[in-house]
């Protein structure tokens, strides 16, 4: 599908409202590590990667074809997501995020760095916006 007839699509329905489904966070030393996973429920959330330890804290948003989601649920606070980076200079090297009830532990090369992970799903957000 072309990039105008997308933007065509969009423009003729109705569109959901996005938001942070759940968030993994370090906490305040450093480096710091934070994972957002945005969407509209718990079905194939996208996902955005930042770090001050990579690109100064700039928010890359990561390709479903270089991460796997074995394991998400924002009700449990539960999470499985492994990223493999495919040899970009660009992209964060790769890393495990892990976590239930929300506490996580963010695992990048030997280094394992626990934190938090807390969803904020509220139904009434996911409403269709016209």
């Amino acid at each position: 599908m072309s990039r105008l007839a997308a933007l065509l699509l969009l423009a003729t329905g109705p569109a959901l409202a996005s938001q942070t489904v759940c968030t993994f966070e370090s906490g305040t030393s450093s480096p710091y590590y934070e994972v957002e996973f945005i969407g509209y429920s718990d079905a194939r959330p996208m996902v955005v990667f930042s770090s001050t330890a990579f690109g100064a804290g700039r928010r890359v948003t990561l390709q479903p074809a270089d991460y796997t989601l074995k394991q998400f649920n924002s009700s449990t606070a539960a999470v499985l997501l492994e990223f493999r980076n495919p040899g970009s200079g660009a992209l964060p090297p790769s890393f495990t995020l892990t976590g239930r009830g929300g506490h996580a532990t963010f695992t990048i090369g030997s280094k394992a760095v626990p934190g938090v992970f807390r969803c904020d799903l509220d139904k009434k957000d996911q409403r269709a916006v016209r």
